[in-house]
């Protein structure tokens, strides 16, 4: 069995699933649908479809917002100072020449830009530019009055780089990844939601087509019956039966009706539950009717399950265990290192330049002539062993266990499954043809009933059992054949080929992570 399902990455569906539907469709599109056609509007107008494909935009958005991790940021601050006090007598005693001014009366500006980033390594790398200019009623007496302001500025590089603690890029990288699994996990969801409504679906689909068949079945049985009440109201009149035969006949023609009526509310339940689960408001003018394309009861199905190993990668639970599986080592990996240790080596260089003007300050300062430099480590360590990195790193831990425990449960109850659901496509068919057989049967003691009925050496109440049997029968192969396309659909949604089988296309929509 051809698999056209690109699984890893899902999604789902023809291009009009991603715009609004409308509640009712024109009249043309309340047509009798086929398998295939009406999984494809089925899936177009899902709800449930909309709502999971609305996920994995969600989730898209999230892992892009994630990958701003390494963006550049612009900043810049202003101030502006004010002061206004007494002088203490040490400063009036430093400069003579300014001992007679008791009150300092100043001013200060500051203007600084810079730029920062986060590097792979978990490093913060900062460059930055500061201008600060200063005025008061100090400096024109310290160079004679040629200047009232005093420039200072200072370009620097400073750098952060954790050693233990949040050092690495796995650690660094850790929401971004998740993130980009998380979408991953939507993608999967979208796919095991969009077979799950498809075969949900077809259940329903079937029903409706049972129904209809039924109430097919009920008619013709109706018709036929009318036509014996005649013929015996006809044998009656010219004395070759007697008149209480016709009340039996009457008593089955009753029944025949009252089987009608059940059905064709059958039928209207089983259209009301489709059009439901279509996302479309339905009435009587507008007739949601079936028309399968029926299997043959020797049609070619696979003789073996299959390696379950390889349905089991294209199943999308077991995927989306695996990918949880995948977060959780991540936020195992990333609890593991916050118990270590926080040290951070530091280092900051940059130019300084003090100046009456402010252009000869930045001159001063980019020249490096006068260097303000700094190397160190920080460190911490908290005393009483870090009860909280320890207890979330043995949480994870447990969290861990939780997911190979799921992926193991996934794994044999899909084995299992996939084996049951072969033995039933199986025997479906096998069962199938059985009833083609009964019927046949069933319509030749029917016909030789009837025969005889007619010549007039038969009992109409022989004939009209032979006809229940008939009727009887024919609802056992109706039933069989719904049985045997049921079980080829749930064994094609086992091999996560159903949606592929009746050309939906699955197309890989993740971006690989930078």
């Amino acid at each position: 069995m051809k698999l056209w399902v690109l699984f890893g990455l899902a999604f789902v569906l023809p291009a009009a699933l991603a715009e609004p539907v409308p509640a009712v469709l024109p009249m043309d599109h309340w047509t009798a649908l086929d398998q295939q056609g009406f999984l494809h509007l089925l899936v177009q107008r899902s709800v449930e479809v909309q709502y999971s494909r609305i996920n994995t935009e969600v989730t898209g958005h999230l892992m892009q917002g994630e990958a701003g991790l390494y963006e550049t940021t612009f900043y810049m601050g202003v101030r502006q100072e004010g002061r206004n006090r007494q002088r203490t007598a040490d400063e009036r005693v430093q400069n003579v020449s300014t001992a007679g001014t008791a009150v300092l009366e100043e001013t200060g500006h500051s203007d600084e830009i810079g730029v920062r980033n986060k590097l792979p390594w978990g490093t913060d790398l900062s460059l930055s530019f500061k201008v600060a200019r200063k005025t008061n009623n100090m400096i024109p007496q310290y160079n004679s009055g040629s200047y009232d302001s005093e420039y200072n500025t200072l370009l620097s590089l400073t750098l952060k780089q954790p050693l233990w603690r949040n050092a690495g890029r796995g650690v660094t990288e850790t929401d971004r990844r998740v993130a980009a699994l998380e979408h991953e996990v939507s993608l999967h969801q979208l796919n095991q939601q969009t077979l799950k409504t498809s075969i949900d679906g077809l259940s329903l689909y079937w029903q409706l087509y049972r129904a209809e068949a039924t109430l097919t079945l009920r008619q013709s049985a109706l018709t036929n019956t009318k036509a014996l009440v005649a013929d015996a109201k006809a044998r009656i009149d010219a004395g070759k039966l007697p008149a209480s035969s016709l009340l039996d006949v009457q008593g089955v023609l009753l029944n025949r009706q009252a089987e009608v009526t059940r059905s064709q509310q059958a039928v209207m339940e089983a259209r009301g539950k489709l059009a439901t689960a279509l996302n479309l408001a339905w009435d009587n003018s507008n007739p949601l009717t079936t028309r399968p394309r029926l299997l043959p009861r020797d049609a070619l199905l696979p003789q073996e399950a299959g390696a379950p190993e390889a349905a089991l990668n294209l199943w999308p639970p077991y995927q989306i265990a695996r990918i949880k599986l995948e977060q959780a080592q991540l936020r195992l990996s990333y609890a593991q290192n916050q118990m270590q240790p926080l040290a951070d080596f530091v280092m900051s260089y940059g130019g300084t330049g003090y100046e009456y003007k402010e252009q000869a300050a930045r001159a001063t300062a980019e020249q490096s002539r006068f260097p303000d430099w700094y190397v160190g480590v920080n460190f911490e360590v908290p005393l009483q062993g870090n009860q909280k990195a320890q207890q979330q790193y043995l949480a994870q831990n447990a969290r861990m266990t939780q997911a190979e425990l799921e992926m193991a449960s996934i794994k044999t109850s899909f084995a299992n499954d996939l084996l049951i659901r072969h033995s039933d496509l199986l025997q479906a068919r096998d069962v199938l043809g059985t009833s083609f057989e009964e019927v046949t049967l069933r319509q030749t003691l029917y016909d030789k009933e009837r025969q005889r009925h007619q010549a007039g050496v038969g009992l109409l109440g022989s004939m009209l059992q032979k006809q229940v049997d008939l009727t009887e029968a024919q609802q056992r192969l109706l039933e069989n054949q719904i049985r045997f396309e049921i079980a080829l659909a749930t064994w094609q949604y086992t091999q996560s080929s159903l949606l592929s089988d009746n050309q939906i296309q699955v197309l890989s929509q993740a971006a690989p992570l930078q």
